[in-house]
């Protein structure tokens, strides 16, 4: 923008200083020539009162040579009676047409023009006196002249261009703490604002863009509120579930019921704790996929294997496959691909579950034998289910991809059913580590006695 700014300026600047010198100059030259002429007609009056009565050559000719003309060979006179004084260029068919014209007249001559004026003399002649003047006298002044008007108009341009870039510079830094503060916000750094400054239409952008920011603040702050207060509402079912459980008679029932309890409520104490967090202070986060995946598929694997569905995971990588997500966002979105293969195929409909990893994102694959989606890109669509769900569950999966630089896909799979892809794209390497989740691969429904519950 300053650089369009400052050609803008260099452009219109140079048309109106050529508008300027071009019709200044042109006549500088005529000027120039008018005033020689005059100096010779001054010269040739000079001479035409010595000519009227001079009867002498040797007088005509110590008037000529006490002039500057005169001595530099531009002046002469054309006497009937005793011929021409001093230096001539002018032909004499010239000189006799000039006797014969009443005013003066001009011949062009080499390395300029003659002033020929006529004088009349006693008895009806006419004499003629010459006053040469050389092109370089004509042209006496018009390159210093062109040189001013140039000089004052490059002045010109180079003043209007630095205004410009003055002017543009304050635009542009301006527009650039409008585009920070704008990066600040998609950051998630909430509290930055801009410093209106600069043109009246910026400095509204500024006030307009800090309004906006406050008024997301007070928005956000509200949901956030509503999602803890939701969350704290759980509570009081919960603490009856939990009386529930407790009233239940000791033995592996009433473990398994309450641990479900505990987890439950270690959930909704998270989710009351990061809606209370501000984003700027959640740490960024990641956590081994291959991890997760083993973890979650040995949970879905516990209840496939109740159902006597034909359950397969493919070769876990042997190497760590780091993801910038935290451990309960990814067991969420896994969570979803599982748990959707089991709520909407029958219990003989295969699963199969896969992870591969690439050189600069991973990818986890779900697969059923059921009746698939007919409408893949509906199914993502945040709300949309075609079913007794809440149709939101993929969009959550669709949205961690994205965040991570991956990306959600759906299509239908060599079982004949559906087919998920969830890419993810790969940690960076000073990214902060998340501990594994709290249950070891497998290990979460061995400790609640080998039985499962219907999900």
């Amino acid at each position: 923008m300053r650089r369009s700014y400052v050609l803008v300026a260099l452009a219109v600047t140079t048309l109106v200083a050529l508008a300027f010198v071009i019709p200044l100059g042109l006549p500088v030259g005529s000027a120039a020539e008018d005033r020689a002429l005059r100096e010779a007609e001054r010269q040739a009056l000079g001479l035409s009162a010595v000519v009227v009565v001079a009867t002498d050559r040797d007088l005509v000719q110590n008037s000529i040579m006490s002039t500057r003309a005169g001595q530099d060979g531009r002046l002469a006179a054309h006497l009937p009676a005793l011929g021409t004084v001093g230096a001539s260029k002018v032909p004499d068919a010239d000189i006799e047409r000039a006797r014969q014209r009443p005013g003066a007249t001009r011949v062009d001559v080499p390395g300029g023009l003659a002033y020929l004026r006529p004088v009349a003399l006693p008895q009806g002649q006419v004499a003629v006196i010459e006053v040469y003047v050389p092109t370089a006298t004509l042209q006496a002044g018009v390159g210093q002249a062109w040189l001013v008007l140039v000089g004052e108009a490059l002045v010109l341009v180079a003043l209007c261009t630095f205004l410009a870039d003055r002017l543009a510079a304050r635009v542009v830094r301006s527009s650039r703490d409008l585009a920070r503060t704008a990066a600040s916000l998609s950051a998630g750094r909430l509290h930055a604002r801009a410093q209106p400054s600069g043109p009246p239409e910026i400095a509204e952008v500024g006030a307009a863009l800090n309004g906006l920011a406050d008024q997301f603040l007070e928005f956000l702050a509200a949901e956030r509120a509503l999602a803890a207060n939701l969350s704290h509402r759980l509570r009081v079912p919960l603490t009856a579930v939990r009386l529930n459980a407790e009233a239940l008679p000791p033995g592996a029932d009433r473990d398994r019921q309450l641990h479900v309890v505990d987890r439950l409520e270690q959930e909704i104490n998270a989710v009351i704790v990061e809606a209370s967090r501000p984003l700027a202070a959640r740490p960024r986060l990641r956590c081994d996929l291959a991890e997760v995946v083993a973890d979650r598929a040995a949970f879905w694997g516990a209840l496939a294997e109740d159902q006597e569905r034909p359950w397969e995971l493919g070769e876990m990588p042997a190497e760590p496959i780091m993801v910038p997500a935290a451990v309960s966002v990814v067991t969420e979105a896994l969570d979803v691909l599982l748990g959707n293969v089991f709520h909407h195929t029958p219990e003989s409909a295969a699963c199969r579950v896969s992870v591969e990893r690439g050189p600069q994102s991973a990818s986890v694959t779900v697969q059923d034998a059921g009746p698939g989606f007919a409408d893949p890109e509906a199914a993502v669509r945040r709300g949309a289910s075609d079913g007794d769900s809440t149709g939101l569950g993929l969009d959550i999966a669709r949205r961690l991809a994205e965040e991570t630089g991956g990306r959600l896909e759906i299509d239908r799979g060599e079982l004949g059913g559906a087919r998920v892809v969830l890419t993810l794209g790969l940690a960076l390497a000073d990214d902060p580590a998340q501990p594994p989740p709290a249950a070891p691969r497998g290990q979460f429904w061995k400790r609640l006695g080998g039985t499962h519950a219907r999900l």
